[in-house]
């Protein structure tokens, strides 16, 4: 099976959520990716703000990186809306080497937009799920975000961190 490496920084971080999304998702490493920096300034399908990373010169970004079959990449693509928000980039990651990510595509960029409670709960899991440096951490938890009134969505996007406990 030939796999590629991906590079999730958002709420694909905990292996639970990502490998309910994609069956041969492996866990490979973490990595700290200088020069960028995490924000939720990408327009979701629901209306609220999806995890973002774009060029800082000051900031870094911590994400986990998988291996995943080429074939499953292709329904990635899908779940994440290539060509429909977000665009699949190349990123070279010290240490690592090339990575698939994905990064907002420009007309989909609101820096005023806020994550629901639940999407930032997902993203806070697989910060914390890695041991990301506290800084990290604590800028997510510091984001504002809104309250998803609905509530089987939010149940649903969580469900995977219920279901499947994983130890690393």
């Amino acid at each position: 099976m030939r796999v590629i490496r991906y590079l999730a920084y958002g709420s694909n971080l905990h292996p639970a959520r990502l490998q309910a999304r994609i069956s041969s998702a492996a866990f490979s490493t973490t990595a700290m990716l200088r020069g960028w920096s995490l924000n939720f300034s990408k327009i979701g399908r629901d209306g609220s703000g999806k995890c973002n990373i774009v060029k800082s010169d000051k900031d870094a970004v911590w994400g986990a990186v998988y291996k995943i079959s080429i074939k499953d990449l292709k329904q990635l693509d899908v779940i994440e809306g290539v060509g429909k928000g977000y665009r699949s980039s190349v990123i070279h990651v010290p240490s690592v080497g090339a990575c698939n990510a994905y990064v907002a595509q420009q007309s989909f960029i609101d820096h005023q937009q806020e994550p629901y409670d639940w999407y930032k709960e997902l993203v806070l899991a697989g910060a914390r799920y890695h041991l990301f440096p506290t800084e990290h951490i604590t800028s997510i938890e510091m984001t504002r975000f809104k309250v998803d009134f609905n509530r089987k969505r939010a149940k649903d996007n969580l469900s995977a961190l219920v279901k499947k406990k994983i130890s690393k």
